[in-house]
C-alpha cells in the first residue's frame, strides 16, 4: 500500500473558497495562468516579506549570521514536520544533487557495489550514480513496464545482496509518473540495501511520512510545491544511520561545533547535519521558511485533495477535446503534473506563454502542474490555448 495515500478532510467543493482566497496572496495570478509549478512554484505575499526581511536585518544588523541561524533551525524544524521526521534527521544543502552527492562519499563500494536507479529519475541524480562507477560502483537500471510504468516489481531482478542503494524518484520529471513509494522501499530492504527518494517533484503536494513508508533517505527542494526559492535543498537522513555514514565532502557547517573554527581536525556533527557542508543560501533560506509555514497552514491534506480535483477534472478536459495525456491516468499512479503529448512541445509551451500561460516542456510533452492555487477556470484557459494551438499538439 502507498503510504502517501490521503487522508481526506474535506470534499473539493468545500475547498474552493479557500482555495479562491489562498490564490490571492499570489501575484502572479493578476496576470497569468501558472501551471509551471513543478519548475517554480508561485512567489507569495509572505515569501516577498520574507526576502524584504533578509535585507532588513542585513541592513539593520550589517552581519546578520546569528539572526539567520534561526532561520535555520526553524527550517529544518518545519521540513521535518512536514515529512514526520526530526529535524536533527535534516541537512540543509544546496540542491539534490549536491546533498546526494556528499552522501555519497559515505560509500567506499566495496563490500557492496550495486547502486539501482530508476529510468524516471531527474538527470543529474542518474549522471551522479554513474560518476560513482570511477569509484567502483556498478550501476542498473530499472525499466518502466509495457505500460510505461516503473512498479516495485521492476526493481526486483536489478536488486540484490550486492546492492547498496536503490534510488527512485518519486514523482518523474518528464510525465507525471508516480511511484509507490513503500513497495519500492520494501524491495530495497528485502535486499539489506538502502532507499533513497527524490521527492523534489512533489514534496508539498501530498502528505508523507518517511518512516512509515520505509524511505532511509530523501531529498527534496523548495522552489516547487514548498512556496520556497532555488538555492535551498533539504535531505532527510534516517537516524540509524547516522553513526554509519560519514562524508569526506563537508564544510563548517557540518561540524560539530560549527563555530569552533577548527583547522586542527575534523570533528563531524552527530546529526545529519553532517551532510551540510559551507555558507548556506541564506535569502532562500528566509523565503523556503515563510513559503512552508503558508504551506503548512493550509494542510497537505488538503492541498493533495484539491490537486488531484483538479488533475481528475483536467484528464476530462482532455479526452473531451482530443489531447493525448502522457501522464498515468490511474490517481494512484500520478502527482501533481500532467503531461499533454504534443509534436513541438517547445513551441507549443512558446505558444502558451503569449497566451499569459506559463508551462514547461520535456520529452516532447507541455507539463503542466498544480497546485492549491489553481483553479477549474485555470484548466478552461489552458483548453482553450490548447484549441487554438492545435496543430502542434499530438
Amino acid at each position: 500500500m502507498d503510504t502517501t495515500t490521503l487522508i481526506r478532510t474535506a470534499s473539493p467543493a468545500d475547498l474552493l473558497p479557500e482555495a479562491l482566497a489562498f490564490r490571492k496572496r499570489f501575484a502572479i495570478f493578476r496576470h497569468k495562468v501558472h501551471l509551471a509549478n513543478n519548475a517554480m512554484g508561485a512567489v507569495a505575499d509572505v515569501v516577498e516579506d520574507a526576502h524584504r526581511q533578509y535585507l532588513d536585518d542585513r541592513n539593520q544588523y550589517g552581519a546578520s549570521w546569528e539572526v539567520a541561524a534561526a532561520q535555520q533551525d526553524l527550517l529544518r524544524e518545519r521540513f521535518a514536520t512536514l515529512i514526520g521526521a526530526k529535524a536533527s534527521e535534516i541537512a540543509i544543502c544546496y540542491a539534490a544533487t549536491q546533498a546526494l552527492g556528499v552522501l555519497s562519499t559515505s560509500f567506499d563500494w566495496r563490500d557492496r557495489s550495486g547502486i539501482v536507479f530508476d529510468d524516471y529519475s531527474f538527470p543529474s541524480v542518474a549522471q551522479l550514480w554513474h560518476a560513482q562507477t570511477r569509484r567502483g560502483a556498478e550501476v542498473r537500471r530499472v525499466a518502466p513496464d509495457p505500460d510505461g510504468l516503473i512498479r516495485p516489481g521492476c526493481f526486483e531482478p536489478a536488486v540484490d545482496e550486492r546492492t547498496a542503494i536503490v534510488s527512485a524518484s518519486h514523482i518523474c520529471y518528464k510525465n507525471g509518473h508516480r511511484l509507490d513509494v513503500a513497495g519500492t522501499a520494501q524491495v530495497a530492504h528485502q535486499a539489506g540495501a538502502l532507499f533513497i527518494l527524490d521527492d523534489y517533484q512533489g514534496c508539498g503536494s501530498r502528505v508523507i511520512d518517511v518512516r512509515s513508508a520505509g524511505v532511509d533517505i530523501l531529498v527534496a527542494g523548495t522552489v516547487k510545491y514548498m512556496l520556497g526559492s532555488p538555492g535551498v535543498a533539504l535531505m532527510y537522513v534516517r537516524e540509524g544511520l547516522h553513526d554509519q555514514l560519514h562524508p569526506t565532502i563537508t564544510g563548517w557547517h557540518a561540524q560539530e561545533d560549527p563555530h569552533a573554527m577548527r583547522i586542527d581536525a575534523h570533528v563531524e556533527a552527530q546529526d545529519a547535519a553532517k551532510f551540510q557542508s559551507g555558507t548556506p543560501s541564506l535569502s532562500a533560506i528566509y523565503d523556503s521558511v515563510a513559503g512552508l509555514d503558508l504551506l503548512m497552514s493550509i494542510g497537505v491534506d488538503k492541498v493533495a485533495t484539491w490537486v488531484d480535483y483538479l488533475t481528475a477534472l483536467l484528464f476530462k478536459r482532455l479526452d473531451e477535446e482530443g489531447f493525448t495525456p502522457a501522464t498515468p491516468r490511474d490517481p494512484a499512479r500520478r502527482g501533481p503534473q500532467v503531461a499533454i503529448r504534443a509534436k513541438d512541445a517547445a513551441a507549443a509551451v512558446e505558444a502558451l506563454a503569449k497566451r499569459d500561460i506559463t508551462s514547461t516542456h520535456r520529452d516532447n510533452n507541455v507539463r503542466t502542474a498544480w497546485n492549491f492555487y489553481n483553479t477549474p477556470d485555470d484548466i478552461e484557459a489552458l483548453i482553450a490555448a490548447l484549441r487554438d494551438i492545435r496543430p502542434l499538439m499530438a
